[in-house]
């Protein structure tokens, strides 16, 4: 019922009264009604007797919409005044209904604009809701968000989605009471298959009476849809569902219209930006997979390394105390991370194949260790040649025996020496490099009679190399990598969210105290993800099963490495101490490395904190 009033105000329709009051005869009395309110009364003949039906009263009815609202009453002291009395109470009673007309209209007005402004706004901010999502779920989210619970008529609302590959129609998202298992059925009638045919949608009130409709879900009693459509392309479908068999109107329909109008195409949008995050992903997937099958021995590091990196940045991302408190691993960062640890080695792609599969020192194309093995060879012929020239020319044979068995010692002893050093598993000292070079200053004669070094100066320089199986020119050559990552990566136009992945890529090989390179960096000048990318790949280097320079390493041997790395300041300390006390390491080697790899680690070996470090 309408309250009239609220729409005119007593103090006014006093003012009436007093102006009609001198031109009536006295003894007069009026009074307006209004519902069950008395607004304003005046003269001698008012009181509360004064009421629609008494003798003498005579009531002019006011309306508004059709609704009568309320009474003007007029008495006038004599009968015969009855005349007098509907003139003066019409033309007040005119009055009064032209202001509440006025008034009823002005504020209808208002409130229409009031609804419209606020009807707007919601549309603004369901708008950004929409524009601002970047993922199918969240667009999905977002628009069903707009209908479940607000003051709308849908009780269930679902959307589904079209299947690129496939073309089916699959439910993507719901709400309300057991709504899932409701649109799972509804998408199984024939009327879901009309719908999908539908290039515009509709309402269906009453749906039991649908002929398209068997009862399929008992509280679905209407249902209004409309197809999700950008750019001529059908992606989806918004399925509102009602309680009532009145549920829906045109309103609902042409505010559903907008939504998903503008839902469509964001929708669109996040659909194209996940495809192409897919397929830089898949691209990125491709170059690791390069990378990692330049050599038979690093195949998977690539792939091993950003898992291990994320394990620890989860870990160091939940962590509420310490040096990682602050820490946030989002899911940009977390992209971020992942694609800077696939393509943390991407600059091997330029680096030869003898120098990143050089198993021995000797190695190049071929291992040149059979060629030493083969001159060898040549002086023991020659050793048995001259042996036996000097039995022939009369040399006692006893003495010529022993100089040439001492002769054949000497050589199998001299190659055996080389053969180790050429292994690179143990340091050469100051003394073998003598050796060496004693060795090498041998000759043989080739089949052109030329005699030459036993080891030419290169083989000599390669055997000669302390540590390991690279010389200098080879270690730079290895060590260059990581400048060619820093090239290569600084020509790829990352977006916003990935700006960050040459930095955290290139520091990978960088130590703690700025001994690292290529940079020279120093703890501070390093991010956390590029610490942490660090220490992953030097895990994954130790613990691997197919490098050619050792043996697969037991897993305590590859954590005490790294904790005398830490000690020297070459790793993050505080990370490697996560690595440890929240036994990452231990959750990684029972995934991928094998059972005779995986032996007890004493954690309380490795007592955390710097003040530990040199």
């Amino acid at each position: 019922m309408i309250k009239a009033e609220l729409y005119l105000k007593p103090a006014w329709a006093r003012r009436q009264f007093e102006l009609a009051l001198p031109l009536l005869p006295s003894g007069v009395g009026m009074a307006l009604q209004l519902g069950d309110k008395r607004v304003a009364e005046m003269g001698e003949a008012g009181g509360p007797d004064l009421i629609e039906g008494a003798p003498g009263v005579q009531a002019f009815p006011l309306a508004l919409e059709g609704e009568q609202v309320g009474a003007l009453l007029l008495r006038l002291p004599l009968e015969n005044d009855a005349a007098l009395a509907q003139t003066w109470g019409g033309l007040l009673a005119h009055t009064q209904q032209g202001m509440l007309d006025a008034e009823y209209g002005r504020r209808s007005v208002s409130k229409e604009a009031l609804e419209s402004y606020r009807e707007m706004a919601l549309l603004q901010r369901a708008v950004t809701d929409l524009n601002q999502s970047l993922k199918p779920a969240a667009v999905v989210a977002a628009l069903l968000k707009e209908f479940d619970g607000r003051n709308t008529s849908a009780d269930y609302g679902a959307v589904f989605l079209y299947t690129a590959d496939s073309g089916d129609c699959d439910l993507a998202a719901s709400f309300g009471e057991n709504a899932g298992e409701g649109f799972t059925q509804l998408k199984d009638c024939r009327l879901f298959a009309d719908m999908s045919l539908r290039e515009t949608g509709d309402i269906v009130n009453d749906l039991p009476l649908s002929p398209l409709w068997a009862g399929e879900v008992a509280d679905f009693r209407a249902l209004l849809w409309l197809p999700l459509i950008s750019h001529g392309e059908k992606l989806g479908l918004l399925v509102l569902a009602s309680r009532r068999a009145e549920g829906f109107s045109a309103a609902d329909l042409k505010r559903a219209q907008t939504l998903s109008s503008v839902a469509a195409t964001a929708l669109r949008n996040a659909q194209l930006y996940a495809a192409e995050q897919k397929m830089f992903q898949s691209f990125v997937r491709v170059i690791a997979t390069a990378i990692d099958a330049k050599s038979p021995y690093t195949a998977g590091h690539c792939r091993r390394v950003p898992e291990i990196a994320l394990m620890v940045a989860e870990t160091a991302h939940k962590a509420d105390s310490g040096p990682f408190a602050d820490f946030v691993l989002d899911e940009d960062e977390r992209n971020a991370m992942e694609i800077a640890a696939m393509l943390h080695d991407c600059g091997k792609v330029v680096t030869p194949e003898w120098v990143v599969d050089k198993a021995t020192k000797l190695d190049s194309i071929a291992n040149r260790i059979h060629l030493v093995a083969l001159r060898f060879e040549v002086l023991r012929r020659d050793s048995t040649i001259d042996f036996y020239r000097t039995l022939a020319e009369g040399a006692d044979r006893e003495s010529a025996e022993e100089a040439y068995q001492a002769r054949m010692r000497q050589l199998d002893e001299d190659f055996a020496f080389l053969e180790k050093c050429n292994l690179g598993t143990e340091f050469v000292s100051v003394e073998h490099i003598l050796r060496i070079e004693n060795i090498a200053r041998q000759c043989w004669t080739d089949v052109c009679g030329e005699a030459n070094a036993l080891l030419t100066e290169n083989e000599a320089y390669n055997l000669s190399v302390q540590r390991g199986t690279l010389n200098p020119e080879e270690r730079k050559i290895i060590e260059d990598h990581a400048v060619h990552t820093i090239n290569m990566l600084s020509q790829i136009s990352f977006p916003r969210s990935l700006r960050n992945v040459t930095e955290y890529a290139a520091g990978h090989h960088e130590r703690m105290d700025g001994s690292g390179y290529p940079r020279g960096l120093k703890r501070d000048q390093l991010s956390v993800p590029a610490r942490i990318i660090a220490i992953a790949d030097i895990f994954e280097a130790l613990t691997a099963p197919d490098r050619p320079y050792r043996k697969p390493g037991k897993l305590s041997w590859a954590i005490d490495i790294m904790h005398r790395m830490k000690l020297d300041n070459h790793i993050d300390g505080d990370l490697f101490d996560l690595f440890l006390s929240e036994k990452v390491f231990l959750t990684y080697a029972k995934k991928h490395l094998a059972t005779n790899q995986i032996d007890d680690v004493d954690v309380g070996r490795y007592p955390a904190g710097r003040e530990t470090e040199k």
